[in-house]
Parts: C-alpha cells; sequence; structure tokens
C-alpha cells in the first residue's frame, strides 16, 4: 500500500489489516454466506469503487464488513456509509467518546501518542452533528477545578515555562519550514508534555499552565498532520488539545483550537461545520480574551463564512470586526501564539474571501493592501506561497496570463524552501488550470519550470 494518504476509512482498514482488495472480498464474501445473503461478487475493482467515493456497498455487504468488525445492524443504519466504518478504529473513539474531565484528557493524550507518524488516514474522524457536539461539550466543560498529582517527578511553574518556550520556538519554525522537517520533533514535544501532565507531581498553578501547555503542543501536531494531509491523525490531535484545555479552565486556548479546526474543516470538510466551530469559539471567549484574539476569530469566521453560499454579507461583517477589533492594538494579555495576526494577514484572508466568493479584482486589491501593509513574506514562506497562488488564480480569472504566470513563479520559487503538502498542491492546480494555455510562451515556461 505504499505511503500514500488513505481518502477512505476502508482503504485504511484494510492497510492496517495488511488486506489486498482480493483477499479482503474473499473474507467478506464468506461472511455474506454465513449471514445467510448468498454469494457476492468478488472482483477487485469493486473495492476500488467503494473507495473512491463512486458508490456504496449494498446493504448486505455493509452488513458482512460490520459483522467482520464486531459493528452493530443499529450502527449501520444510523450512522450510514462510510461514517459507521469509523467506528473500527478504537483510538479514535477514546478521542470522541471520553468524559470531558481531566481522566478523559489522559486517554485522549494517550491515544493520540499512540497514533504517531504512521497514521496517513486523509479523511475526518468527526463531522457534522458529531463535531458539533465536540464543541458544545468543550464549551460545557469548564469546572474550574484545582489541578494536582502526585507521580513521581515534580515539575514547577519555572519547568512549564522553559515547555513554553520550546513550543513558541516551535511556532515560528513551522512558518518557514513546514510541518515536513518538524513534525516528528513536535510529535517528541507533545509525548514528552503530555506524559509530564500524566505522571509528574504539580500543584494547582503548575498544573493549568501544563494542561495549557499539553493543548498548544496537540494543536501544533494536528496543525502539522493537517499540513501533511493526514486527516484523521490531525482532527484526533485537535480534539486532545481542545480537552486538555477545558482540563486547564482556558476557552481562550481552546477556542485557538477551534479556528484551527475550521481551517481543516472547511477545506476538506463542511464549510458550514467551520462557521459553527467558530462561532463556538466566538461565544465562549466574548468576555474572556484580548481584541487581539478577538480579531483572529472574526477573520477565522469570515475565511468559513466565504465557502458558504449566500455569504457576502456576514463574510464581509466579520471582516470589518476583525480590523476594528485589531486597531484597539496590541495588549499585555495577548497570548503568545496569536502573534501572526497583523494587518497584512487580515487582507491576505480578505483576499482569499473575495476569491472564493467571485471576485477577482477585489481580491487583488486586497492582497495589495497586504503587501502595503508591510505582510512579512520573509516570516510566513509557506503562508506567502500559498497566496501568491491564489492571486494568481485571480489573475487567471480575469485572464491576465503573463500576471498570473509571474505570481505563480514567484509561488513556486518560494514554495521550495517548506515542506507543506498545501503550497505543492495549489501549484498542481494552478497547473492544471494553466494547460489550456501552455501554446503561450509564458505558460510554457512555467510548466516546464515546476514540471
Amino acid at each position: 500500500m505504499g505511503n500514500e494518504s488513505y481518502r477512505h476509512p476502508l482503504a485504511a482498514l484494510r492497510a492496517q489489516l495488511g488486506l489486498s482488495a482480493s483477499d479482503y472480498l474473499a473474507l467478506l464474501d464468506r461472511r455474506h454466506r454465513e449471514l445467510g445473503h448468498g454469494a457476492m461478487a468478488t472482483r477487485r475493482e469493486k473495492v476500488a469503487r467503494w473507495e473512491s467515493g463512486l458508490c456504496a456497498p449494498e446493504l448486505t455487504a455493509q452488513l458482512a464488513i460490520a459483522s467482520l468488525h464486531g459493528i452493530t445492524e443499529q450502527a449501520v443504519h444510523e450512522l450510514g456509509w462510510p461514517d459507521w466504518l469509523l467506528l473500527t478504529f478504537p483510538d479514535d473513539q477514546t478521542a470522541l467518546g471520553a468524559a470531558w474531565t481531566l481522566e478523559g484528557t489522559v486517554a485522549s493524550m494517550v491515544a493520540s501518542r499512540r497514533g504517531g507518524s504512521m497514521d496517513r488516514r486523509g479523511f475526518l474522524i468527526a463531522t457534522g452533528a458529531t463535531l458539533g457536539g465536540i464543541a458544545t461539550q468543550w464549551s460545557e466543560a469548564f469546572e474550574q477545578l484545582p489541578i494536582t498529582s502526585a507521580g513521581r517527578r515534580t515539575l514547577t511553574v519555572g519547568m512549564v515555562s522553559h515547555l513554553e518556550q520550546r513550543l513558541d520556538d516551535l511556532r515560528h519554525l513551522d512558518d518557514v519550514l513546514g510541518g515536513g522537517e518538524l513534525r516528528q520533533i513536535a510529535i517528541a514535544e507533545f509525548q514528552l508534555i503530555s506524559s509530564l501532565a500524566d505522571k509528574a507531581t504539580y500543584n494547582s498553578e503548575a498544573g493549568r499552565r501544563l494542561f495549557t501547555t499539553v493543548c498548544e503542543a496537540a494543536r501544533i501536531c494536528g496543525w502539522q498532520h493537517f499540513d501533511a494531509g493526514q486527516q484523521a491523525a490531525a482532527q484526533k490531535y485537535f480534539i486532545t488539545a481542545l480537552r486538555a484545555s477545558a482540563t486547564a479552565g482556558d476557552p481562550e486556548a481552546g477556542a485557538n483550537v477551534l479556528a484551527f479546526m475550521a481551517i481543516q474543516t472547511y477545506s476538506v470538510g463542511s464549510p458550514q461545520d467551520a462557521v459553527n466551530l467558530v462561532q463556538t469559539a466566538q461565544s465562549q471567549t466574548r468576555q474572556r480574551t484580548t481584541p487581539r484574539v478577538r480579531s483572529m476569530l472574526h477573520a477565522r469566521a469570515a475565511r468559513a463564512l466565504s465557502k458558504t453560499s449566500h455569504s457576502l454579507y456576514a463574510c464581509t461583517r466579520e471582516l470589518s470586526n476583525a480590523r476594528e477589533a485589531l486597531a484597539q492594538g496590541p495588549h499585555d494579555d495577548d497570548p503568545p501564539w496569536v502573534y501572526w495576526m497583523t494587518e497584512g494577514e487580515i487582507e491576505m484572508l480578505a483576499g482569499s474571501c473575495a476569491l472564493d466568493l467571485g471576485h477577482p479584482r477585489q481580491a487583488l486589491r486586497f492582497f495589495d493592501a497586504a503587501r502595503a501593509a508591510e505582510y512579512s513574506a520573509d516570516g510566513y514562506v509557506r503562508d506567502n506561497a500559498l497566496y501568491l497562488t491564489r492571486a494568481a488564480e485571480a489573475h487567471l480569472a480575469l485572464g491576465e496570463i503573463d500576471e498570473a504566470c509571474a505570481a505563480a513563479r514567484q509561488a513556486f520559487e518560494q514554495s521550495g524552501g517548506v515542506n507543506s503538502t498545501r503550497p505543492s498542491g495549489a501549484i498542481a492546480s494552478l497547473r492544471k488550470r494553466l494547460r489550456p494555455h501552455r501554446h503561450t510562451p509564458i505558460v510554457q515556461d512555467f510548466l516546464e519550470l515546476s514540471a
């Protein structure tokens, strides 16, 4: 099965079992007969069609699959295909279903640590009502109880400060290098910090700081797995981060996690689910955070709204709110993870929103405004490469082939220094859209350069 990302739960399940399509169908045919449903066709193309999403198995085949993996018939009927297949991954269920308590957070941390780098599933483990339920449970889980532990190693507030600084360095390295080289370092940091939370001795103050640090370590892992296209692992880390923020009594840190979950959700899932996540974060932190964090949440809400239908007014309003909040200036209580929220970043996001809403000329004006606001291309190499691809898309939509190729060339040159699937995927998409113009010399030059 190689090192590809498994885009369907059945493909991931077969990989976990080490079964080819033919071998799996042979097992399935046998169980199909045992259940009294008779013989079934066993051409391996059948599995390929299921895993591509072209069609779903007939109900009797689904019941045979469920029987093979110990899933109830009720779950098959209630959840539908392929959502009920997610029940075959037990560590996911720990993250999704554990109680919103200290014990549940610890169980989720352990499950995330077991996932490691081998989880290459390119699909979400929670969508729709399940995802909304997680956000609601998070918002209701802040008990404000003291956190203490009686492990063998004593952890002080000063030691937690050193752990926080390591994560701050990792955040800034991710901006310029991407998750490719850093993902294993991020996983190691999460394993260290979460193990200390599980086994060390600390008082209430150190414990709350520690679990906020667990939250941020898990969020970074989630972000870097998303950046690599490993959606299931990313979402599991994000949910663990939410749990840790609730245990720490830190809704601000959890709101930041929801904002990053929204990016993943509107990118590979439902934009409306993403809107709901950000709105939950906004509701929980409305009177409990700084203007800069509020600005970030407004901007993220706008980006999610731009991917939904009939959203121009709401998107514009959120962008206006983001600008107004940021204009209030920095605050002593700004968390360190909100450093990237600047005037230039808002205008870059506004450009992406306008492009998705079908206004490419306006998108280019926003991108120009971002550069005028001294948007730092050097400090955010991956993001700048992405925005250059979006500028190229805007020019292409306007029929400006030369300008599109110039921006695309810059994006390609910048993306060479960052290990991230998102800029490379955006450039691959640009190449496809430019191919109809391949007889134009400047397009031909770009296609040869980026081949």
